[in-house]
């Protein structure tokens, strides 16, 4: 099995690359780069040759199987030559060096390298570890952010802004929340798919400002339960990172009374009916209409709360949700 790389920093990518290649195979070929190979391909220093072997030698050994380390001075080191190997170990951003790998084996006439392809191994803000974001100070080797995550919200409503910064700081520790006018291009009284489309479009202009890691779009809207025919308010949230990977989720489900529901039908907004219907003046950016029809139960910052958790679960179980790519 044959793995290769600088492994100037080894971190937590390269622990994965190595437990997998050692996994699927008895013993391993690592093809770690020359200084002169090294230094044409990274824009950051790296250590000497024999004080990464040195390093490397000691990481493998943990493993307890046989393993050789071999000089290579070019992307293909000794994979397109080699009669004893039979497989390669790589990451998503190296696949490709596999499929040149196995093109040149072909016309080398031998028998194609089974090629096990990672999962991508991501930081807190969702961007690939690597050693030129550790030697720059933005990550530790465990893909930790060493500042706090950047997360604008497409909307400048309290509520709003409140519940995402108390759902995203319990999940991910430090985090800076940004809050910006979502835009004069939403519906004012959203319905079925206007909903989840509105909050895409609140989560898209989030995510474009500058230094972002994440951009949140919440949006809460009257959807129709086609088995009773009747509307729910439900309240989506999309989850945008700086990769453009998108998750979404959705809290739970109320009926308004049937006056709002009428006067709903006839174009007016909800928000505006509720603070008619109740004298409270702007109901969205205070306790919300459940907060007043669940008698305080519940108010409107911890439904949505609970949309941008489900919205973020499969952020928090990246293992089960980010397939390898």
């Amino acid at each position: 099995m044959a793995v290769g790389g600088t492994f100037s920093l080894i971190h937590g990518g390269h622990e994965l690359l190595f437990e997998t290649a050692f996994l699927v195979a008895d013993e391993v070929e690592v093809g770690l780069t020359s200084d002169e190979f090294a230094k044409s391909t990274r824009k950051i220093p790296v250590a000497p040759y024999f004080q990464r072997k040195v390093k490397l030698i000691r990481f493998l050994e943990r493993f307890g199987k046989p393993f050789e380390i071999i000089m290579i001075t070019d992307e293909f080191g000794t994979a397109a030559t080699s009669e004893r190997l039979d497989g390669i170990v790589v990451s998503p951003e190296t696949k490709h060096n596999a499929e040149s790998i196995n093109a040149a084996r072909k016309t080398n006439g031998l028998k194609a390298l089974k090629v096990f392809c990672i999962r991508s191994v991501k930081a807190e803000d969702s961007m690939p570890i690597s050693s030129t974001r550790i030697m720059d100070g933005e990550i530790d080797r465990d893909g930790h952010l060493l500042r706090p995550l950047r997360v604008v919200v497409g909307s400048v409503n309290k509520v709003k802004v409140d519940a995402v910064r108390n759902i995203f700081t319990q999940a991910f520790g430090l985090v800076d929340v940004v809050s910006i006018d979502p835009g004069d291009d939403l519906i004012r009284q959203p319905k079925d798919e206007e909903v989840l489309q509105g909050a895409m479009k609140r989560a898209e202009n989030a995510i474009s400002v500058e230094g972002a890691d994440f951009g949140v779009g919440i949006e809460a809207g009257l959807h129709m339960n086609r088995y009773m025919m009747r509307r729910l308010d439900v309240q989506y949230c999309v989850v945008i990172d700086s990769s453009r990977r998108t998750t979404i989720g959705h809290g739970p489900g109320f009926e308004y009374p049937p006056s709002v529901l009428k006067a709903v039908s006839e174009g007016r907004a909800v928000g505006d009916v509720m603070s008619e219907l109740t004298g409270i003046d702007r109901i969205g950016h205070k306790s919300g209409s459940v907060g007043y029809l669940s008698d305080g139960l519940i108010d409107r910052t911890s439904l949505t709360e609970i949309a941008v958790l489900m919205a973020i679960i499969p952020r928090m179980r990246c293992e089960l949700y980010c397939e390898p790519v």
